[in-house]
């Protein structure tokens, strides 16, 4: 019962033929399920943290807003020497 050298080398690459079709099968099931949990597990929580932190950010500027037109219309003639001033250094700088 000894086996030709042809046929067992057909059978070693039907062996591996099989074996890598089933590998990237495999491959593709598990590439499949990873898409699934990640757009059902892990984007949705990202995205609502990511509309939480620019609503917030939103917020500390209107509040940062208010709170320099506050500062100005309380004390206008200091606020034009502080821009004076500020401009002035700028400009000496970027000389």
């Amino acid at each position: 019962m000894i086996m030709s050298a042809d046929k067992i080398k057909k059978q070693a690459a039907t062996a591996v033929d099989e074996a890598s079709t089933t590998a990237r099968d495999e491959l593709e099931a598990l590439k499949s399920q990873l898409e699934h949990f990640l757009n059902a597990h892990v984007v949705p929580p990202i995205s609502d943290a990511a509309n939480a932190a620019v609503t917030n950010a939103r917020e500390i500027a209107e509040h940062q807003k208010t709170t320099v037109a506050t500062s100005v219309s309380a004390k206008p003639f200091l606020s034009i020497a502080i821009s004076f001033v500020a401009g002035f250094v700028l400009g000496r700088l970027s000389r």
